[in-house]
């Protein structure tokens, strides 16, 4: 219970971040995108959807655990980034990501566009 209510707590005191002159939504986002790839992204909402709904394998469970904390973690960051930079009218386009992280994302939206049109022409 005591780490469900620590977690609760950060979780909690992420938000106040917004509030200090420093904070840089872009910042958080870019680095979001640099660390996790849209395949990780992806992977890692359907293992906390699986142990939500508890058919996650218990296999290695310690070490899935500390992973999925801190994907959650930074997943919360950049929602309330993405949210901030919204609400401030930031424009989104200053972002600079690294080389790598733009190369992962191009490669992983051109495969998924393939996969849809892929599909769509099944469905037409």
């Amino acid at each position: 219970m005591k780490r469900i209510l620590a977690l609760q707590l950060a979780f909690d005191l992420m938000i106040f971040d917004i509030h200090k002159d420093n904070y840089d939504p872009i910042k958080e986002i870019e680095s979001f995108w640099n660390e996790y790839a849209l395949e990780t992204t992806s992977a890692n909402i359907l293992q906390l959807l699986s142990t939500y709904l508890d058919v996650g394998l218990e296999e290695n469970k310690p070490l899935k655990d500390a992973v999925i904390q801190e994907f959650a973690t930074a997943l919360y960051r950049v929602l309330i980034a993405y949210c901030v930079a919204n609400y401030r009218h930031i424009d989104l386009r200053k972002m600079q990501l690294s080389a790598e992280a733009k190369a992962r994302i191009g490669k992983e939206l051109e495969l998924s566009k393939k996969v849809a049109e892929f599909f769509g022409r099944l469905f037409e």
